[in-house]
């Protein structure tokens, strides 16, 4: 009788806690949508407009808010959106704490620093890194997308250490979701894609294995296009998909660029158009070539001059070209700029891999810092102290093999990292805003080991 007391209480005690941990997390992230309201950025307005170049989910989520609020007045919306944003964000970090507060039976001391690890790096967007605001409270898609994104990783681990279909189908829906808010996100897919492909071996079900990969990544991406094309449908009349995806691809070929490498564009016009913002570029330093020498100059320069190579002249000219050559209908236009930037890729880049190899190279390292902490001298050194120390508690993990679910925890945090960090490293510089969907994840994969360590030490 007395055991099944104390076990009445000792669950009544942990509810209690889970309870207190979510209405923490409320708090904190509704304490700033009152502060800060809804903050509008740079990229606001083409996810407030519906442009054509944006992923559909995002702009159908504040679509909906504007129906649902058009009462209350013009900008209510964006209010009403930023506390479901902030209710999202809170749930998802208490989802993944409380999760592993469970699985890896964790106290209260190390479940609430498990927690604090997603607020905290909110509060460093917000005041470290002097934006002004949480992406809890700013209407861009990441209002969602990191929300989302630990959702989707406190289901993986469900997955990994379980292996159970349900969770698998959640997995997917969340990846489909993911994708559809963010084209970086097809990271998600690729590491979806592992997971399957690890449980399967695990398992010794190969074929099995291959099949589901294949049926999940083909249903995912067949939803995502279905999406897309109703989506464009619904909005301009034609089953288009979303434009511009090329633009980041043809930065890159721009920024690693010579002027004689115009010879390789066989189209006169796309040349002439070519030589127009090349040396626009050129002649106000933006290019790979005017960078000055070392790892963080190379790389502050990329990102100084991305968006002025990109927003400020290449889109502009590539846009007015396309106009003259194809109307002023948006998906005609979209069409003819997409056409065209596809053209500059195909000539240039098969001439640029040793260049954007190089750029890739520094890239990558960047958003292995950016992914810790911040790209400035001292948080470099540490950076690499940390991953140092990262890397040595996993081997020493995999080396004791006793404690799986943080082996799985932390490898896969890590794949996570490699994989993100490659896939934005290819398109753009890593800034903190396409590399902090692993920021927490890494930083709680550390306390897991770390704790792993100390329960040794006290045994």
């Amino acid at each position: 009788m007395r055991s099944k007391r104390s076990n009445t209480y000792k669950k009544n005690n942990n509810d209690f806690f889970s309870i207190f941990m979510l209405i923490f997390s409320m708090i904190f992230y509704l304490f700033f949508a009152v502060y800060d309201g809804a903050v509008i950025c740079v990229d606001s307005p083409s996810y407030i407009e519906m442009n054509i170049s944006r992923e559909p989910l995002y702009p159908m989520f504040l679509a909906l808010f504007r129906f649902l609020f058009s009462f209350r007045g013009a900008d209510f919306y964006l209010t009403a959106a930023v506390f479901v944003q902030s209710i999202l964000a809170a749930v998802a970090a208490w989802s993944l704490a409380s999760y592993i507060r469970k699985e890896f039976c964790l106290n209260r001391l190390f479940s609430m620093i498990v927690l604090f690890l997603p607020l905290s790096v909110s509060a460093l967007c917000r005041f470290a890194a002097t934006r002004g605001s949480m992406y809890s409270s700013s209407i861009l898609s990441e209002g969602i997308a990191i929300a989302c994104y630990l959702f989707f990783f406190r289901y993986l681990l469900e997955y990994l250490i379980h292996h159970s279909r349900k969770t698998l189908k959640i997995c997917s829906l969340l990846v489909f979701l993911l994708i559809s808010t963010r084209k970086q996100m097809y990271f998600s897919l690729a590491l979806l894609v592992i997971s399957i492909l690890f449980v399967s071996f695990a398992d010794k079900k190969y074929m099995r294995g291959i099949f589901t990969t294949l049926l999940c990544a083909i249903s995912i991406f067949l939803g995502n296009t279905a999406l897309d094309l109703s989506y464009n449908y619904v909005l301009r009349g034609e089953f288009v998909r979303h434009s511009s995806d090329t633009r980041f691809i043809t930065t890159i070929a721009f920024y690693t660029a010579d002027r004689e490498d115009c010879a390789y564009i066989e189209d006169e016009e796309i040349q002439d158009l070519f030589l127009e913002i090349y040396d626009v570029c050129y002649q106000n330093g933006y290019l790979k070539s005017s960078a000055e020498k070392g790892w963080l100059n190379r790389v502050s320069h990329f990102g100084d001059h991305y968006d002025h190579i990109q927003i400020d002249t290449m889109w502009p000219m590539v846009n007015q070209f396309a106009k003259e050559h194809a109307g002023s209908d948006v998906v005609s236009l979209n069409k003819n700029a997409d056409q065209i930037m596809n053209t500059i890729n195909q000539a240039l880049i098969p001439h640029e891999i040793v260049k954007i190899a190089g750029t890739f190279a520094d890239n990558f390292l960047s958003g292995l810092v950016t992914t810790v902490a911040q790209r400035r001298s001292v948080l470099i050194w540490y950076s690499l102290f940390i991953y140092l120390v990262y890397i040595l508690l996993l081997i020493r993990q995999i080396r004791k093999g006793k404690n799986r679910k943080v082996i799985l925890a932390a490898a896969f945090t890590l794949v996570s990292i490699l994989l993100n960090v490659g896939l934005v490293s290819l398109v753009i510089f890593c800034q903190t805003r396409y590399t902090i969907y692993n920021m927490a994840l890494f930083y709680i994969s550390l306390t897991l080991m770390i704790h792993d360590l100390l329960t040794d030490v006290r045994v």
